[in-house]
């Protein structure tokens, strides 16, 4: 399974990540992820979103605890693939 950041919601302001088989498709549902945490801010430090996704969080990034599975979320507004770097980070990175 790769990993992966996604935005959702009406204005892609929800930003979840997670780990699932099937590549996202921005408009579509996202059919399930597991491990997923939602990431409720992004120090300015970690080079924003897809430095966040490159290199994993720092500073004062908050993340919430992970859910096991969480199914049939929003359709994606927008997706980047998290590299196995950044996905260990945020996997090691204590809950707010």
């Amino acid at each position: 399974m790769k990993a992966y950041i996604v935005c959702v919601g009406e204005h892609g302001r929800a930003v979840l990540y997670g780990r699932s088989e099937t590549e996202p498709v921005a408009g579509e549902p996202m059919p399930q992820m597991e491990g997923v945490r939602m990431i409720l801010f992004w120090d300015a430090v970690c080079g924003g979103l897809l430095g966040l996704a490159a290199n994993g969080p720092k500073g004062l990034t908050r993340i919430t605890a992970p859910v096991a599975r969480h199914g049939n979320i929003d359709p994606v507004k927008q997706w980047i693939e998290v590299s196995e770097e950044a996905a260990a980070a945020i996997d090691a990175w204590k809950a707010a």
